[in-house]
């Protein structure tokens, strides 16, 4: 039903011109359409009162020109607004300019074996510790494409349990009710075709965004996964096409609800040519899978790679054991080596390309080294 002068209150003289000229029953967005001067001429009201009367007119008509803001408020509005999340780890946070960020897509890729779910778990929780901290909730949703999730529950329970214990709970008990509020708020889904993944993202995940606002991340582990499966069937602009339209899902779902997407991705061997006078030499490296199309919808790629270093993780000691030898009378620390893995940025607008670190995955969570 459209709006007409008699849903809207001007001053009273206004009111009675607009009325005896157009009637009550005229429809707001019909006298917008008007021009001012034909607008003066009619009602024989000065330029002051039109003015007024078409601003009234507007900020009913169109309800958000009521919102406007000045350059100070929306500094800060954002200031108290949470822009990014944590990693759980401040030596990746630093890497990785304060966290993950809310409103864009991150990528992190990398070959198996490096941590990649590993990091998705941690980030569904350290997501909820991030927005508890400020006094709000925060849900995650996870599609599993590839992995056996019960794998995932199992990790999952580890580090949630480490988690909620370094909230400093009263007892154990606390700590367990925690853990279970962690375990509450995560959604996880299994998909296991593209098509699906269309269909969550264009009608299930707005039908649940609807319903649950405090959703602030989406887990897609991983892309690749479902498009691997199907290459044979896939010709390019087909496959094309279709990250473009997942995408253009991603992008809407985040900049109109302010949630972060991390998607997984995996790795493809490429070959190459270098000519070196008359001699010709191959080389392969690692590379992204899902080609150029994908690079240039997300926002954020980060590389997770292995490496041959080692390290002994004392941890202060949450990994290390105190160890009593019973013949020598003496204590003594037990430490565990941990392999290193490395974290770096390949592109990020906000992110310096050479910002990069190490890490390693212990029973408690992945963790940067400052090695």
């Amino acid at each position: 039903m459209s709006l007409t002068l008699n849903d809207i209150d001007l001053p009273l003289v206004v009111e009675e011109k607009l009325r005896r000229v157009y009637g009550a029953k005229y429809s707001l967005k019909n006298v917008l359409e008007l021009d001012p001067d034909e607008l003066i001429r009619t009602t024989r009201l000065k330029n002051q009162d039109i003015d007024l009367a078409l601003q009234c007119i507007s900020n009913t008509f169109y309800p958000f020109t009521r919102r406007q803001m000045s350059v100070w408020q929306m500094i800060e509005k954002e200031r108290d607004l949470i822009t990014t999340f944590s990693t759980g780890c401040p030596i990746m946070d630093n890497t990785l300019g304060g966290g993950i960020r809310l409103g864009q897509i991150t990528e992190l890729y990398g070959e198996s074996g490096c941590g990649k779910t590993q990091l998705c778990i941690q980030l569904s929780l350290e997501v909820q510790r991030t927005f508890r901290a400020r006094g709000q909730e925060a849900k995650v949703v996870y599609i599993n494409t590839e992995s056996h999730i019960e794998k995932i529950d199992k990790r999952l329970k580890h580090i949630s349990y480490y988690r909620a214990k370094a909230d400093k709970p009263f007892n154990i008990a606390d700590a367990r009710c925690l853990q279970q509020h962690f375990f509450d708020n995560i959604y996880i889904d299994i998909i296991r075709h593209y098509r699906h993944l269309e269909m969550t993202l264009v009608d299930r995940l707005p039908l649940l965004l609807s319903r649950e606002p405090s959703i602030r991340l989406i887990i897609i582990d991983s892309l690749a996964a479902l498009f691997r499966s199907e290459d044979i069937l896939f010709e390019h602009h087909t496959k094309a096409n279709t990250l473009q339209y997942l995408g253009f899902a991603m992008h809407t779902l985040c900049h109109r609800y302010n949630l972060a997407i991390v998607c997984v991705n995996q790795v493809q061997t490429q070959f190459s040519q270098i000519y070196d006078g008359s001699l010709v030499s191959q080389s392969m490296t690692l590379a992204p899978a899902l080609g150029l199309t994908w690079a240039f919808i997300v926002h954020c790629r980060i590389k997770l790679s292995k490496t041959e270093n080692i390290e002994e993780h004392h941890s202060d000691s949450q990994q290390s054991q105190i160890v009593f030898d019973e013949h020598k009378s003496t204590t003594s620390i037990k430490t565990n080596v941990v392999h290193l893995r490395s974290l770096s940025v390949d592109y990020c607008y906000h992110i310096p390309k050479l910002n990069r670190c190490n890490y390693f995955i212990v029973d408690k969570g992945v963790f940067g080294s400052r090695n």
